[in-house]
């Protein structure tokens, strides 16, 4: 990612992070005004996000420096730590609300005021599947993980306030009918069906994080790594070949061992680089963030 597309990304976070802090503002007062703890919850949902938005926002700016005397292999590690910390804020958010919807459920029900929130879930509706198509296409070429989650949360908020709205409008229309009762139960039910279809999010950003950070080898990256090195070593005569790969982040660290087929081989500097390029043409060119190390060897313990 070049300097343009690194500052296009954060200015995308920037605008992201503020339109969910205004939105999770009007939520709060919806919801406190209405005492409907669905619309509550949403609107703190949405100020964590916005929080966590801002934090990708300092992040990216970080990883833009690329390596110093401290971090010298850069600012990387920072995206995976931030998405872990991300989803387990929000999941956290998503058990609270689910434990709250239980409780309330149990105890009966709660009276709310369903009007301004039919407003609120029908507008941050259209707002999120508004934001989400912005998003996506502003983002496209970047490959910014960053981007692609807050999308996705985006599209994620939209179809459960859709179905909030819903939800609300449903609930006002049992009001002066044998079933009035039922309206009791709609902003419990909400909720835990909120936090139900929330968790998956947050979930799978813990997993993907929890991956770069432990290091587990992407399998697509490790297949298209093997197998550009197994014809490159048919290809130059080398008698044995290893490769390892990992990715943190957008950063990709891939390392190549090559074995001559005896100690006696010669290659010069310049044949031995040619290979190098060979190989970097093959993974589609040397682009920030790649890591690429390829040794020759004639001894395999070097691997």
């Amino acid at each position: 990612m070049g300097p343009h597309s690194e500052r296009k990304e954060q200015r995308l976070l920037l605008f992201s992070a503020t339109g969910t802090l205004a939105l999770s503002l009007v939520g709060i007062a919806i919801g406190l005004l209405s005492g409907a703890k669905s619309i509550l919850f949403d609107g703190v949902y949405s100020l964590a996000d916005a929080g966590l938005t801002l934090a990708a926002f300092f992040a990216a700016r970080l990883i833009a420096r690329g390596a110093d005397r401290r971090f010298q292999y850069g600012y990387w590690h920072i995206e995976p730590m931030l998405g872990f910390v991300n989803g387990s804020v929000l999941l956290l958010a998503c058990v609270y609300a689910l434990i709250d919807g239980v409780d309330t459920v149990m105890m009966g029900g709660r009276n709310v005021s369903f009007g301004p929130g039919i407003g609120y879930a029908g507008a941050s509706a259209l707002i999120g599947f508004g934001m989400h198509i912005y998003i996506r296409r502003r983002a496209r070429g970047l490959g910014s993980s960053l981007l692609n989650i807050d999308a996705a949360a985006w599209l994620f908020g939209g179809l459960l306030n859709a179905g909030l709205s819903a939800a609300f409008v449903t609930a006002v229309l049992l009001e002066g009918t044998q079933a009035e009762k039922l309206a009791a139960y709609f902003d419990p039910a909400i909720l835990i069906l909120l936090a139900i279809c929330l968790a998956p999010l947050p979930l799978r950003a813990l997993a993907a994080a929890g991956r770069e950070i432990l290091q587990i080898a992407p399998a697509d990256l490790d297949a298209q790594v093997s197998s550009i090195a197994r014809e490159v070593a048919a290809r130059h005569g080398f008698v044995e070949h290893q490769s390892y790969v990992t990715q943190v982040g957008r950063a990709r660290f891939i390392e190549i061992g090559f074995v001559g087929a005896a100690a006696s081989t010669t290659m010069t500097l310049g044949e031995q680089d040619a290979i190098r390029q060979e190989f970097a043409d093959a993974m589609g060119g040397l682009r920030p963030g790649y890591w690429l190390t390829i040794d020759f060897t004639a001894d395999r313990r070097w691997l």
